[in-house]
Order: C-alpha cells, then sequence, then structure tokens
C-alpha cells in the first residue's frame, strides 16, 4: 500500500480533509453574507464529510441527514431512528455532533437549523453554484480512493465481459456486474445486445439474449466518488465499417484527452471532439449523444456542451464518451499538476 492509498484510509487524513472542506464553505457563506448552510445533497454531504453516507433510499438525491455549517463549527441533523448510525459508520472519528430529531416531524430538520443557526440557513440550492467547483477539484485523499474504485470498477468489468457467450441475457450480465462490485453503488449499469446497441444510447438490460456483440456501460460509486467505464464483446468479427466507426471513436476521444488540459476550458475540449468528429466523416454524430464531462461526487459534475466555460484544473477527474452509432469508448481519467491524464483502474 502506498502512502497516499494509506492516507486514502486514515481516519486522521479524513479528519484533516473534512476540516478543509468545511472551512471553504465557510468562506463561501463569508462572501456572501449568509448566516449558515443546510447541506442535505447526497453529493454534498459525502464531499463534506470524505466519504460518509447520508441515505437510505438508493435512487434519492437526497439524505436522511444533514450538515448544519454555520461560522462557528458544523453540527449534523438527523431523524432519531438513523442517529446512531450515521453517529457510528457515517461520521464516526469527525468532529462533528449528530443531534437527533424527531422523525415524525418532517420539518424537524429545517426547524432544528433555524433555531441553532439563530436564524434562516441556506440549503444546497442555493449553494449549488459555488459547492460544484469546490467538489470538481479532487484533493489527492479523494484521487487515492478514485483510484481504488476504479480499479475495482475496470476488474469487475473486464472479468464480466470476458464471460460473455452467446445465449447469455443482457439482465444476466448485469446482475453478474452488480454481484462483482459489491460494497460498491451502481446508480448506472446499462446493457444492450446487437442490434439494441445502436438503436439506444442509454439501453437499460432487458431479457434480450446476446447473439453477435453487447456493450456494457457501468457508473460505480464509492466513499460518494464516481468511476464510468464502458466494454465491448464482439462475439463475431467486426465488419470494416464498424472497425472504422470504433477507429474514429477512438480518434475523438485522443482528440477529448489532448485538450483537457489546466487553463482550457471544458468548451474548448468540447469544440475539439466537434472537429475530430468531422476530421473522422462523422460530422453529425455528437448531436447524437452527450460527451461526458467531469466527474467526482456526482455522476457527472459537469457535462461539457458548446462553448461551456468551464474552466480545466489539475485535480479534476474526467469520463469523457465520445460515440458514433454502434461504437463508443469510455474510461474514467485523473488530470494531474504535471499534465499526465491517470487513467483510473489500470
Amino acid at each position: 500500500m502506498t502512502d497516499a492509498t494509506a492516507a486514502a484510509h486514515s481516519s486522521d487524513a479524513r479528519r484533516a480533509e473534512v476540516s478543509h472542506r468545511i472551512e471553504r464553505v465557510r468562506e463561501v457563506l463569508s462572501a456572501r453574507g449568509d448566516r449558515a448552510a443546510l447541506l442535505r445533497a447526497r453529493r454534498n454531504f459525502a464531499w463534506l464529510t470524505a466519504g460518509g453516507l447520508n441515505h437510505v433510499v438508493l435512487a434519492s438525491d437526497a439524505g436522511e441527514a444533514a450538515l448544519l455549517v454555520r461560522p462557528d463549527g458544523a453540527l449534523v441533523l438527523t431523524p432519531n431512528i438513523e442517529a446512531d448510525r450515521i453517529r457510528d459508520e457515517e461520521v464516526a472519528g469527525l468532529d462533528l455532533d449528530v443531534i437527533p430529531v424527531e422523525w415524525w416531524d418532517r420539518e424537524a430538520i429545517d426547524t432544528a437549523a433555524r433555531r441553532i443557526a439563530g436564524g434562516d440557513v441556506i440549503p444546497d440550492a442555493g449553494l449549488e453554484e459555488a459547492l460544484v467547483p469546490l467538489r470538481s477539484v479532487l484533493r489527492p485523499f479523494d484521487q487515492e480512493r478514485l483510484a481504488i474504485v476504479g480499479g475495482r470498477v475496470v476488474t469487475a468489468l473486464d472479468g464480466v465481459v470476458e464471460r460473455v457467450t452467446s445465449g447469455v441475457t443482457e439482465a444476466q450480465i448485469a446482475a453478474g456486474l452488480a454481484a462483482s462490485l459489491v460494497g460498491l453503488r451502481t446508480p448506472v449499469v446499462l446493457v444492450a445486445a446487437d442490434e439494441r446497441i445502436e438503436r439506444y444510447r442509454h439501453p437499460l438490460p432487458t431479457e434480450r439474449p446476446v447473439t453477435r456483440r453487447v456493450m456494457v456501460v457501468v457508473v460505480a460509486e464509492g466513499w460518494g466518488l464516481h468511476v464510468a467505464a464502458t466494454r465491448f464483446v464482439e462475439l463475431e468479427e467486426p465488419g470494416s465499417e464498424l472497425r472504422r466507426r470504433f477507429d474514429a471513436t477512438r480518434a475523438v476521444q485522443a482528440a477529448l484527452r489532448d485538450a483537457t488540459r489546466a487553463g482550457a476550458t471544458l468548451g474548448d475540449a468540447f469544440a475539439a471532439a466537434q472537429a475530430a468528429y468531422a476530421d473522422a466523416g462523422f460530422p453529425d454524430e455528437w448531436r447524437r449523444h452527450h460527451q461526458g464531462g467531469t466527474i467526482g461526487y456526482q455522476g457527472r459534475e459537469r457535462v461539457a456542451g458548446p462553448d461551456d466555460p468551464t474552466l480545466i484544473e489539475a485535480g479534476m477527474a474526467f469520463a469523457w464518451n465520445p460515440s458514433i452509432t454502434g461504437a463508443k469508448v469510455e474510461d474514467t481519467f485523473i488530470l494531474e499538476p504535471d499534465g499526465v491524464r491517470r487513467v483510473v483502474g489500470r
């Protein structure tokens, strides 16, 4: 285990990260002239607690516990039926008191937050524009965690696709992937067999059996951090046109990666992709699916688009996913200070 990887598991390192992140939120509040923030969105709770989980329902955006950040401190407010788990398993060792409120009172967290803060508090939505840049630049602590998650994702995904045979169903492939990723949350699992690959860019798995080829897409989450990847299995030798499409898609991916450099913008990278599509003879394919963007405490912190002014910085993670009908390429990488794009999981 490297020093950096050890730090990703260290309680002392985590405590220092949480202190740093809470201070950054305080700086935002001070600059805005706001009294306090009440953050319960899963992405913000996970980021501020350096990996704590506040949800019960997997599909929810908001969690059961909320972080109240004030100029003089921070604490957790949560229904009494969740308090012990949050205290023992999600914020253990952190300098965060857990305050239980009555579970049957739907306004209890908001009421307690206003009472403790001495006035109105700003919710996640009111701070999101300021928080996205803070969450998106991953510190070394998070980068090593992302690499760990990436390693598990790539190992599981490659293992599953190696076992695909004719007759296995899309649903069976999805189930095998989910089983291989026990311990990680999988908010996105897409599987398409044969002509469904060309028809749908976001194919939910069905009972359809594979005959010729299959595409498997996953976004997995650990410690609140997300990794995305796509793989294909070709059970028959691809024809010349399909090979041409994959070559063109890889050329677009290379253009996106080359354009991902500190000081450039997501709009610059997007323009490079548009040019690469045109150079490869597929000028309109970018219109058929988004190209990805920054990734971290959400499956995409920011999806790039034309003229996107978002500044690219070292420490950001990216999941570009260029596609040309029937072909797609996707991995997750971190932009390091020296400009190296470190693909997680390799």
